[in-house]
């Protein structure tokens, strides 16, 4: 039998409280010690870290809620850029739509249309400059 301080593994506890518990009990609790104790530094040598999503999560907690002005605005800026892609000719829009939006790499994009890599570098380009164009107009 091994006796163990309750007050280590409970931090809430104010007074040292001992207890006698089986030695497969101790070397487990010595084993999970040692692992909160090799997470802890790690967090301080690697930083903040959630364990339950995608690293750079705390980035987006720590933002600033929008402002309904700036919620508005956004939603404006939003609409006139689809305003702006439907004004485009199909293939164009459905490129520079593709490749921004869906994130695909113009090397797929040109591979998925059986097309050469330049005429889809070219068509974004220039649907790009034509919505520019048109954003100008309507403002």
């Amino acid at each position: 039998m091994t006796t163990i301080n309750l007050k280590r593994y409970y931090p809430y506890m104010t007074e040292n409280v001992m207890l006698e518990v089986s030695d497969e009990i101790a070397a487990a609790l010595s084993m999970g010690g040692r692992l909160c104790d090799s997470y802890k530094r790690q967090k301080r040598r690697n930083g903040e870290c959630s364990l339950d999503t995608d690293p750079g999560f705390e980035a987006d907690v720590l933002r600033q809620p929008m402002t309904p002005d700036e919620y508005i605005e956004a939603r404006e800026t939003t609409f006139a850029l689809y305003d702006a892609m439907a004004q485009l000719p199909p293939t164009q829009a459905r490129r520079v739509y593709q490749h921004y939006l869906l994130g695909m790499s113009k090397a797929e994009i040109a591979a998925a249309e059986g097309v050469g890599r330049s005429r889809i570098c070219c068509s974004v380009e220039r649907g790009l400059a034509a919505m520019k164009n048109i954003l100008k107009k309507s403002l």
